[in-house]
C-alpha cells in the first residue's frame, strides 16, 4: 500500500486571554469557526456576500472556507483544507473553568484559553491570513452576547502561537505578542511522522489492542444512519475517505491503495470495550438563520485485531485531520493509544 506521502498537516495552537468578560459554549468549535470566518471575510474578501463560483476559485478566504466543486464525488462540498480543534477539559478550551449554567463557560479579563487550527497541504500557504485574522476576531468578539456589555460579545487578545505535532509532543514557538515578526513554522505532521509513530505503537502494543479517545463529539454516518456505537469499520472507512480526499485535493500525490482490502481488514477489527456517551449539540448560522445538529459520541473505545500494520497509519492520520462530519466546527478530535 502506498500512502499519500505528500500530504502534510500544519497544526497551530493559539493562546489568547480575555480582555472583557467572555462566555463560550461547552463545545466552542462552532463559535470559534464562525468568528474566524467572519474576521477573514470582513478583512480579506472583497465580496463576502453573494460570491459566485468564479470568485471562490480565486479568493483565498473563500477557497479556504467555502470552496465548492460540482464534480466532487460526494457532492458539491469537498473536504475543507482546515479544521478547528477546541477540546480542552470536558470539551472546553484550556482555561475555561467557570460554568454559568446551560452549557456556557465564563472567562474574566486576564483568563487564558487555547484553541487549535489545522491547515492541510497547500492550505499552509494561507497561514499569514490566519495569523492576522485571529487578533481581528478577538477585537470583534466571540461567544454569547452579554447584557453587561450592552449586547456585545466578549473580546480577547492574542498572546502566542505555537506549531505542534501531537504525535510526538514537539512544539515550536511561532509568535509571541512582544515579537514584531512571525517565525515560519517547521513543525508539522507528514507521512514520515505517521510511519514513525505507527512503528513505535506496534512495538509497544499489548494483546493487539488499540485505544481511541474521542475528545469532541464524533459524528459518523454509515449507510445513511448516525453511528451511536463506535464500531471500527465505519469509523475507519470515513477516515479513509477523508485522508484520500484531502490528499487528492491539497497535496501533489493522491494515495494509491487497495481500498476494498483495507475496508475488509477494518471489518475484522473487534470493538472490545467502549465507554462513550452521546452529546446533543446544535450550531446556529447567523447568515442562513438555520440550526444544524452537530451531536456525536465522546469517550473511549478499545479495538483489537491480529494485524494493525495496514490500518494504524490511517488511524493515526485522524489525530491530525479529525474524523467524521463537521470537523471545521471542532468535531471528531481523536487520539490513539496502546
Amino acid at each position: 500500500m502506498q500512502m499519500p506521502m505528500s500530504l502534510e498537516a500544519q497544526l497551530l495552537e493559539f493562546t489568547v486571554t480575555a480582555t472583557t468578560p467572555l462566555e463560550l459554549p461547552t463545545w466552542p468549535g462552532s463559535a470559534l469557526r464562525g468568528a474566524l470566518l467572519g474576521a477573514l471575510r470582513r478583512h480579506y474578501c472583497p465580496v463576502p456576500e453573494g460570491a459566485d463560483s468564479a470568485h471562490t476559485t480565486v479568493c483565498p478566504v473563500c477557497w479556504l472556507m467555502a470552496r465548492e466543486d460540482r464534480n466532487w464525488r460526494t457532492g458539491r462540498t469537498p473536504a475543507r483544507p482546515y479544521t478547528i480543534m477546541a477540546p480542552g477539559g470536558q470539551g472546553r478550551p484550556t482555561g475555561i473553568v467557570m460554568a454559568t449554567g446551560n452549557g456556557w463557560h465564563r472567562l474574566e479579563p486576564g483568563d487564558p484559553f487555547t484553541f487549535r487550527v489545522a491547515l492541510f497541504g497547500v492550505a499552509k500557504n494561507l497561514l499569514p491570513y490566519l495569523i492576522l485574522a485571529v487578533p481581528a476576531m478577538g477585537r470583534t468578539g466571540v461567544g454569547r452576547k452579554l447584557a453587561e456589555r450592552r449586547g456585545l460579545r466578549g473580546q480577547f487578545a492574542l498572546q502566542r502561537i505555537e506549531a505542534l505535532n501531537p504525535l510526538t509532543g514537539e512544539r515550536q514557538m511561532v509568535f509571541v505578542s512582544e515579537w514584531r515578526e512571525v517565525i515560519v513554522p517547521t513543525v508539522r505532521i507528514d507521512q514520515d511522522a505517521i510511519d514513525a509513530k505507527a512503528a513505535h505503537l506496534l512495538e509497544t502494543m499489548q494483546q493487539g489492542e488499540v485505544h481511541v479517545v474521542f475528545h469532541t463529539p464524533t459524528r459518523v454516518v454509515d449507510k445513511g444512519r448516525l453511528l451511536k456505537t463506535p464500531h471500527f469499520r465505519p469509523l475507519f472507512q470515513r477516515l479513509l475517505e477523508r485522508v484520500e480526499g484531502l490528499a487528492q485535493q491539497y497535496s501533489h500525490h493522491a494515495p494509491q491503495w487497495d481500498y476494498a482490502a483495507l475496508v475488509d481488514a477494518a471489518s475484522r477489527v473487534q470493538l472490545v470495550h467502549h465507554d462513550v456517551e452521546w452529546v446533543d449539540i446544535k450550531s446556529g448560522s447567523r447568515r442562513t438563520k438555520r440550526v444544524t445538529p452537530l451531536g456525536g459520541f465522546i469517550g473511549r473505545a478499545t479495538y483489537k485485531t491480529d494485524d494493525w500494520r495496514p490500518l494504524l497509519p490511517i488511524l493515526l492520520w485522524g489525530c491530525a485531520i479529525q474524523v467524521g462530519k463537521d470537523t471545521v466546527k471542532g468535531n471528531g478530535v481523536i487520539s490513539v493509544q496502546v
